[in-house]
């Protein structure tokens, strides 16, 4: 066993100063705006998104569209394709236990990775990629004052220059996400000869102008409008890609942005829900693009301790802290009524937070029975003694006086769209018919998950329950779980334990998920699953696919989990 401490997490979205510092525009690059921005069928396409990127470094608020520009511009070590396989990109081969570049002390269980980069990759200045880079970019994120949070940075004692071409990670303890620790969807090398260490990861100019060895290259960036990218003629891969010019503009409406796909205005919307996806069935014109699994688990959110408070264990929540209440609620939750009245069918219910290859747990699934919910709350000492609707404490044990009506508020986001919206309505009803009074609200996103000291809702302790879709990134699960159920990440900033559950077995669960041997993880990971079905911090509902609706003229697009959709645009063609 062992102790991970959190220095510095920065959450999914960052806090409000530093989105206001990064999101401003960069100086344009080019003089002609409008000229730039005028698409060629022949060699230009066109991705609309709702909101301008914070920035092209993901690690700063990870909206998703930091991420789709990043991949057109940065390369990191290795990426994941859609199907789980890790490639490489600046390496020149993947490091393995195989091949040498993994090696392990099983004494000390610690282990080294060699890295080894290619020699042909140059930034678009015409400068090499070196080991240089990649320690520059080590030495920004561990910054201890403008740094940052990345997963398993607290695993590694040392990085250290073998060659200008090599590098090695020295662990001190097996870390099986080394393969993308500096690649993924979230982290690229950054130049050292071109960006400011002083001004810090989070905050400097590179991240808002970024000097490419990727397959574009920022040519001008409008703030609220649009941002255009030119192929790069320098990339490696030269001659792609296949396309000379990519325009990235910012239509928050997403009828507006479907309308633009229909008449062929736009070629690329990324992340369409469910009724979008319904409405193009059958267009000549856009098509869909699904990833082969998903990663969006929509989930409730229960807040074990009082709400405002933060330690369920000194508050508990005067409801929520007993877990027979807690399994009242998902047994009280219809999920295939809302599968087929709000999401067409193509929802895919799931109950474990391990339902993606190659970690899947066979833990039964959760019985929809509205008279069995209702026993629970009885036995719980809730009852509507009054016949007015809604519960109250007759005796629970959850602390609540006498008389407390079983009544919280029910938060969700409007940024996913109508379909969650239509889904937290439909659950607060079919809670009402067990005598819960779930009241509705709905909270900017960027407010729901904002730190603590910003008055971040969830951080802060200052909600019941809320509702929206959350999942890892990549194809190991190991630092999301830690971040998400450990005790280390109860402390507000140091991780997303927001419904405050704190259980020692699961704990240590969560530090024997941290070896190579896959079949003793895959075992742990499934020994969690059953602590949590039983535990019930949240309750699993259903996932919805990764969906993109692209141009029927764009040839090599495919949806991914792993990665936004661009992660394979050099090898994009038009008709």
């Amino acid at each position: 066993m062992f102790t991970r401490t959190r220095t510095l997490l920065f959450l999914a979205f960052m806090v409000i100063l530093s989105l206001a510092i990064v999101s401003c525009g960069p100086r344009s690059q080019s003089a002609g705006t409008e000229q730039s921005i005028t698409p060629d069928s022949t060699s230009s396409i066109t991705i609309v998104i709702p909101e301008d990127p914070p920035s092209f470094n993901p690690m700063v608020a990870d909206t998703g569209y930091d991420s789709l520009v990043m991949e057109l511009v940065l390369l990191g070590m290795a990426d994941i394709d859609p199907y789980g396989n890790v490639f490489p990109e600046l390496a020149a081969e993947l490091p393995t236990i195989e091949n040498g570049g993994v090696v392990v002390d099983e004494d000390a269980g610690t282990m080294s990775v060699t890295w080894t980069m290619r020699e042909d990759i140059q930034w678009s200045d015409g400068t090499p990629v070196t080991a240089d880079d990649a320690l520059f970019t080590w030495e920004a994120i561990t910054d201890p004052v403008n740094g940052s949070w990345i997963p398993g940075i607290d695993y590694v004692d040392s990085i250290e220059k073998l060659s200008q071409y090599s590098f090695v990670v020295n662990y001190n303890t097996l870390y099986p996400n080394y393969l993308t620790q500096l690649g993924g969807e979230q982290i690229a090398i950054w130049p050292a000869h071109y960006c400011d260490l002083e001004q810090g990861f989070i905050a400097w100019d590179c991240g808002r102008e970024p000097l490419s060895d990727g397959p574009f290259v920022l040519h001008d960036w409008l703030k609220g409008d649009h941002m255009t990218f030119h192929k790069n003629e320098k990339y490696y891969l030269a001659p792609k890609p296949n396309i000379d010019q990519v325009i990235v503009r910012i239509v928050p409406d997403d009828a507006v942005r479907k309308t633009m796909m229909l008449k062929g205005d736009a070629d690329i919307d990324m992340w369409i829900n469910t009724t979008v996806a319904k409405d193009l069935e059958g267009s000549d014109v856009v098509k869909v693009s699904m990833s082969p699994t998903d990663r969006w688990l929509m989930r409730i959110f229960f807040n074990l301790a009082q709400k405002g408070t933060v330690d369920s264990s000194a508050t508990p929540h005067p409801i929520l802290s007993d877990v027979n209440v807690r399994k009242a609620i998902r047994s009280a939750i219809d999920i295939d009524t809302i599968n087929s009245e709000i999401y067409f069918g193509l929802a895919t219910p799931v109950w474990s937070e391990f339902f993606r290859p190659p970690y899947q747990c066979n833990v039964p699934r959760p019985t929809y029975d509205l008279e069995a919910a209702k026993a629970l709350l009885e036995s719980s000492g809730w009852v509507d003694s009054d016949n007015d609707g809604v519960r109250e404490c007759r005796g629970c044990s959850t602390g609540a006086p006498e008389g407390y009506k079983m009544e919280m508020e029910f938060i969700t986001y409007p940024e996913f769209g109508e379909p969650l919206i239509l889904t937290q309505q439909l659950i607060a009803e079919m809670l009402s018919d067990i005598g819960v009074k779930a009241n509705i609200s709905v909270v900017e996103g960027s407010i729901l998950w904002d730190q603590a000291e910003n008055g971040g809702i969830e951080q802060s302790g200052n909600f019941d329950m809320d509702i929206w879709d959350d999942g890892y990134p990549g194809i190991d699960p190991t630092d999301y779980i830690w971040e998400m159920y450990s005790q280390e990440a109860l402390v507000p900033g140091f991780g997303n334990n927001v419904m405050r559950y704190n259980n020692p077995e699961v704990d240590a669960l969560i530090d024997e998920a941290y070896t190579l041997d896959e079949a003793s993880r895959k075992e742990t990971f499934c020994a969690i699953a059953e602590r949590l079905d039983e535990d019930v911090p949240m309750v699993y509902l259903f996932t919805t696919p990764n969906a993109e609706a692209y141009s029927a003229r764009i040839e090599g697009i495919q949806s991914s989990v792993n990665d936004m959709v661009t992660w394979n645009i050099a090898d994009w063609t038009l008709k």
